[in-house]
């Protein structure tokens, strides 16, 4: 890509906040020389890799990455074997190797039976080697925190005894000599000077001791003598201070020795970590910024809600979707509409589409690829190349259209200005025109009239303008595509007060031409709002519609549950009855073939065939019933059921409340302390129901989670999401959750505990019972 190109649309500035996010100083340098990718298949698995990285990096489980610390000087040092790493640098391999570890354990404890994470596999190699943990092992059983070599190392600690001892018999030599010749010291304390014990003898009884003079006070009442048995016992504590020396010079070449055996290793774990750190910062950012990926199956521009990433809060969403078969787009419209911003943000979006496959706008935005993008934004003139605006502006044009190619975006901005307006349209058209031929795709921004004609005349060439409000007279920064804009300078200069007398001047010498073609297009821009204004009735129409349709089949469906579920109920009574009067007839046959055939049993025969009429009557009367009730439901509007809705359930008509809806008319109720799921024939709808007020309203705030994990965090991060949980329930009706914050120290534990205790929002919290996690995790009711 075109650095001068990807320098102007701020693309470095955004790699700035993507590196910013790195752990190691490897990732920034592949950040820095990450390509862009210009094939689909290339960027379908970087595209990948991020999605997965942007996986591992959030959810309960989210992959915490450790910090690396800079090896590079170290590996560096270790290349040469007349150079050597000091204890901390050591010590850093170690921390790094630690780092590296802790991210191969999550990679490999994450449950992936879908193969979703496998993209990441070449990134991480075969492994972390086991020479490499081996040499941290032995790396931190050395060295303590600082780098030095532990004094409780086996080979130190066995030469510092010595030389304690040594010391001991030295300073028991110095206090006996002193308690021995009290007339000759000075004091009753011996000194040091240069590392070695001195007798301090007063300077006129020097000659009573026997040997060495090192120094005298500034006085020279006393000298600072060594007895000829102290030097031997000061030389003997001075030796064995450099032997421990020396065995630490001896223990760091070995650590040397190793680490250099290792250089292979380490230098293929820095070079792997570098490309997953890099992934996993572009990862990072696009959580940060809410991106989405781009539909690489489609080779349409297509922005929707995309948001400039370096405006922060400021950035106004832009939308712009071009059809297939356009390649030029003329923006126009008022001076600081945002003109110069769209285009932009078209390029800067093309380079982070090609760059890592995200892009901060709403799902379903898709950019063509390019292989080069070029630029002419802003003012190129240079007083040492003695170039005008214009001059400035053509030189970079002519780089341009020598240099593009057919799959190359092209963003020219403000084009044809800084000259004469005539020849500067001309020469506006021709270039437009050349583009149009030999790019995949132009944007550009103009006043010209000139291009906006010929815009209506090519069909590979769209009108798009940036919407300006005439009561406010401010741009709304939207883009509105296949309709031209106006430069509104009249409107704006009457605006800002300028006197009636010029403003009208200026309309005369405008010209009748000009004031009709602004007048046609306000006639257009008039009729655009008219349209948008009837789309949106009708889209409420069709929304309408589709309610009472729907409310028509939730009726049917109600009437035939009914029907099958009267003919279910008739079909097992009238078959208990069928049964019971089976049994009274065989019985009534039996009598009837014993004996003489009486009054009493010509009795019994008459009840038996009256009991059967009886029947027959009682189900007419119920089909009636049914008939009727059913009748009544159909011209009734149906109750649908809904969540938080309270009804009575079962035959005993207990009072209970819909939680949520299991599946096809299947519901989550709560019948006092309990949950049921029931089917809807088994509720009834509360008709003497007082009416609730409905209120609809809109929250940014994010659903909460049921169980947040605040292990890894500080007390300072683990209350900040702690604040925003607890709010985001109140605003979304959750009325309970759990906090995972670990054992520990129990720091978290007790910040969390008295922040609870003080929130006025908190009912109550207990912690977790042993088998959910016990004192590691707190519930908490609000």
């Amino acid at each position: 890509m075109n650095h001068k190109s990807i320098e102007e649309l701020g693309f470095f500035q955004v790699l700035q906040q993507i590196q910013s996010m790195s752990h190691a100083p490897e990732g920034v340098q592949v950040l820095k020389t990450l390509p862009f990718i210009d094939t689909q298949d290339e960027l379908t698995v970087r595209q990948r890799q991020v999605s997965a990285a942007m996986k591992l990096l959030s959810g309960a489980d989210r992959l915490i990455i450790h910090s690396f610390p800079a090896i590079q000087e170290t590996l560096s040092s270790l290349d040469n074997p007349t150079q050597g790493a000091e204890g901390y640098e050591l010590l850093d391999l170690a921390r790094y190797i630690r780092s590296a570890e802790h991210l191969y354990k999550h990679m490999e404890s994450v449950q992936d039976p879908d193969g979703y994470f496998s993209v990441l596999n070449p990134l991480l190699g075969e492994g972390l080697p086991y020479e490499l943990v081996a040499f941290a092992d032995q790396a931190e059983n050395t060295l303590d925190e600082s780098g030095q070599v532990r004094n409780t190392h086996p080979r130190i600690s066995a030469l510092f005894r010595q030389v304690e001892a040594a010391k001991s018999e030295r300073s028991r030599f110095c206090a006996q000599f002193i308690r021995s010749n009290p007339t000759a010291v000075q004091t009753d304390q011996e000194a040091m000077r240069d590392g070695r014990l001195v007798i301090p003898v007063r300077s006129d009884r020097r000659s009573q001791v026997q040997g060495f003079i090192s120094s005298s006070s500034s006085s020279g009442n006393t000298v600072f003598m060594e007895p000829y048995t102290l030097v031997e016992m000061n030389n003997s504590v001075m030796m064995a201070q450099n032997q421990i020396l020396v065995e630490i010079a001896k223990i760091l070449r070995e650590l040397n020795s190793s680490a250099r055996a290792l250089r292979t290793q380490l230098n293929g774990l820095s070079t792997r970590i570098g490309m997953l750190d890099a992934i996993f910062s572009i990862a990072l950012w696009a959580l940060d910024t809410h991106c989405t990926a781009t539909d690489l199956m489609t080779n349409r521009c297509n922005l929707e809600q995309a948001r400039h990433p370096l405006l922060g809060r400021k950035a106004v969403p832009i939308s712009i979707a071009l059809e297939e078969g356009v390649r030029a787009v003329v923006i126009s419209g008022p001076n600081a509409g945002g003109k110069t911003v769209t285009i932009k943000t078209v390029g800067l979006f093309a380079l982070l589409n090609q760059y890592c496959g995200f892009i901060p706008a709403k799902e379903g935005s898709s950019l063509p690829l390019f292989d080069n993008l070029f630029t002419d934004i802003g003012d190129e003139q240079s007083i040492e190349e003695e170039l005008s605006t214009f001059s400035g502006h053509m030189k970079q044009i002519g780089y341009i259209l020598r240099n593009m190619s057919e799959r190359s975006l092209v963003i020219l901005d403000e084009l044809g200005s800084g000259t004469d307006p005539v020849e500067g349209s001309a020469i506006a058209r021709s270039v437009l025109e050349f583009c149009l031929e030999k790019a995949k795709l132009t944007l550009v921004t103009s006043h010209h009239g000139v291009l906006k004609q010929f815009a209506y005349a090519k069909k590979e060439v769209i009108n798009a303008s940036m919407e300006f409000n005439e009561h406010s007279h401010m741009p709304t920064f939207r883009v509105i595509q296949g309709l031209p804009g106006e430069s509104h300078a009249i409107d704006t200069a009457r605006y800002m007060k300028l006197p009636e007398e010029v403003i009208s001047r200026a309309e005369q010498y405008l010209g009748s031409e000009a004031v009709q073609i602004a007048s046609i297009i306000k006639d257009l821009e008039e009729k655009r709002k008219e349209l948008e204004k009837q789309e949106e009735k009708t889209q409420k129409r069709y929304y309408t519609l589709q309610q009472e349709v729907k409310q028509l089949q939730l009726k049917e469906l109600r009437v035939r549950q009914k029907e099958a579920q009267l003919k279910d109920e008739q079909t097992t009574e009238l078959a208990r009855f069928m049964s019971a009067k089976r049994k009274e007839l065989e019985n009534l046959v039996k009598t009837m073939r014993e004996g003489e055939l009486d009054k009493a049993k010509r009795k019994q025969v008459k009840a038996y065939v009256q009991s059967l009429e009886d029947r027959v009557q009682d189900e007419q009367a119920l089909l009636e019933q049914s008939e009727e009730e059913l009748s009544d439901l159909e011209v009734q509007n149906p109750q649908e059921f809904s969540e938080g809705m309270e009804v009575l359930c079962g035959t005993a008509k207990r009072l209970g409340k819909i939680l949520k809806k299991q599946g096809r008319n299947k519901y989550l109720v709560a019948i006092g302390s309990m949950r049921m799921t029931l089917e809807s024939k088994q509720l009834q709808a509360i008709k003497e129901q007082q009416k609730k007020v409905l209120v609809s309203y809109h929250s940014s705030t994010p659903r909460p989670k049921l169980m947040l994990d605040l292990r890894g965090y500080t007390l300072e991060e683990a209350l900040s999401s702690l604040e925003q949980q607890i709010e985001s329930c109140l605003v979304h009706g959750v009325s309970q959750f759990s906090v995972i914050h670990g054992y520990g120290d129990g720091i978290l534990s007790k910040g969390i505990s008295s922040y609870l205790e003080k929130h006025r929002s908190i009912q109550g919290f207990r912690f977790a019972t042993p088998e959910d996690g016990g004192m590691g995790k707190t519930y908490v009711q609000l």
